[in-house]
């Protein structure tokens, strides 16, 4: 696929479209899905109570990307306490140029950005309230072009941080750390319909975009670093995935545990 240019290029866009969209997509099915436990365990004000801060995060994801992009940002709410009139529990208003392909493409971050605004704040939590020490040492040393690289490999990686996070941690910290995740996990991956119709909309421009850099790396003969460099963005994308898949879990099997006091 790497060896002649339409391969190369073909490969080089589908690597930095696909990977971004179906990790927060298969996550964001699974946030869902924690919203819709969160609301028949709970109620639908525990949306607000327990889910507030991960509305917080998605919003202010959106918000600020926006700001990235250029984008005038009309309108930003972070949380609705009227969200039953709405039923918004949160919005971020935007326009952008459509001559202007820098704001055009993206659409295509500022849809996905609360997967990874909530997923950067875990990683703080865990860094800071839980003091871990992230260790990747065991996935890097495997990265390289001829090596397979498998989703076991991947999950244990997640498993090991977690286990040596927990294990730096006072019993205080952890809590504390178990109630920010759902608080944030709970509702923060719900990417909605709107969200991802946005970034559709940024699609084509960024695949264009890709395919003009695709073009340059090729001519210049920097393949081997963008083959590297693609399986590190796959591995550390997937890696990212299953943190975020294991915070919701933990999210969803907490809060099932609340509803039979509820």
């Amino acid at each position: 696929m790497w060896n002649n240019y339409f391969g190369f290029v073909i490969t080089f866009v589908a690597v930095f479209t696909l990977v971004p969209y179906l990790t927060s997509l298969i996550t964001s099915w699974l946030g869902h899905l924690s919203k819709v436990i969160l609301v028949d365990n709970l109620g639908n004000n525990s949306q607000l109570v327990v889910g507030g801060l991960g509305v917080i995060i998605h919003e202010l994801g959106h918000a600020m990307f926006a700001y990235l992009f250029g984008h005038k940002v009309t309108h930003v709410q972070l949380l609705n306490l009227n969200y039953r009139q709405s039923g918004a529990l949160g919005s971020v208003d935007h326009r952008w140029n459509d001559r202007n392909v820098y704001q055009m493409l993206g659409n295509f971050f500022i849809g996905l950005a609360p997967y990874y605004m909530c997923s950067m704040a875990l990683f703080l939590l865990q860094k800071y309230l839980l003091n871990a020490q992230f260790s990747i040492s065991s996935l890097t040393q495997s990265l390289n072009v001829n090596t397979t690289l498998s989703a076991s490999m991947i999950f244990d990686s997640v498993l090991d941080n977690l286990k040596s996070s927990f294990a730096n941690a006072s019993w205080g910290m952890i809590i504390i750390y178990i109630i920010l995740t759902i608080m944030i996990a709970s509702t923060g991956y719900d990417l909605s319909r709107n969200d991802f119709m946005t970034v559709n909309k940024g699609i084509l421009p960024w695949v264009v975009t890709l395919i003009v850099f695709g073009s340059i790396f090729y001519v210049f003969n920097l393949r081997t670093a963008i083959i590297s460099g693609s399986v590190y963005f796959i591995a550390f994308s997937v890696l990212f995935m299953f943190h975020a898949i294991l915070s919701i879990v933990l999210s969803m099997g907490v809060i099932k545990v609340l509803g039979f006091f509820n």
